[in-house]
């Protein structure tokens, strides 16, 4: 089989659909509007939600496995209901949330906030994380993240981790892009699929 046609028939459906959803999420960044997951509201995520997922050691940013608990503070921690006070309508409106996740499926729900966290990392500068096996240290990887869009913008720290990290990683690719020119590598999780077929050709 030639190479062009076993990309059409093997690669090409796959990579152009995975490169649209690539470029929705980079639109929807800006947007800034909740999205459904697990049947619950929950807001993009900023680098201050990091910092406390991080706080708590959610299996989702860091290493751990996944059980109920955990499942259910990830999804409250996010949810637009959740004011963040310890008042009691809030404590309310956080049994509601547990009570309406608990007959979900378990690992339909994992699967879909674990979708949700790497569709919001799939533009984070390399070495930071990757898809599925990176969970980046809180400090460690915002601390970066904050000095390079302040000098960039003047923003101050509270504006930046309050800011969806989705948009922040577009900021900082722009600057990338800006500042290594030519020699800038533009990769993105469908790129994958490119090197998958470059591998098979290879083997053939």
């Amino acid at each position: 089989m030639a190479p062009d046609e076993l990309w059409r028939e093997k690669y090409a459906s796959r990579f152009s659909q995975m490169r649209a959803s690539e470029e929705a999420r980079r639109e929807q960044a800006f947007l800034t509007v909740p999205v459904t997951i697990c049947g619950e509201e929950i807001r993009p995520m900023t680098g201050r939600d990091l910092l406390v997922l991080n706080g708590i050691e959610s299996p989702f940013v860091c290493p751990g496995e996944v059980g109920p608990v955990e499942l259910a503070m990830f999804l409250w921690i996010l949810n637009v209901t959740n004011d963040g006070s310890q008042g009691w309508q809030n404590l309310r409106r956080r049994k509601k949330m547990f009570q309406r996740i608990g007959p979900r499926n378990f690992d339909a729900s994992v699967k879909e906030c674990r979708e949700y966290v790497d569709a919001i990392f799939q533009d984070a500068p390399k070495g930071s994380a990757e898809p599925g096996e990176r969970r980046p240290l809180g400090t460690c990887f915002l601390v970066p993240l904050v000095m390079r869009i302040a000098k960039e913008t003047g923003w101050d720290r509270n504006a930046i981790l309050d800011t969806p990290l989705a948009e922040l990683f577009q900021y900082l690719k722009y600057i990338a892009a800006r500042e290594q020119g030519k020699d800038f590598n533009d990769w993105s999780p469908s790129d994958a699929i490119t090197n998958e077929f470059l591998c098979e050709l290879n083997t053939r």
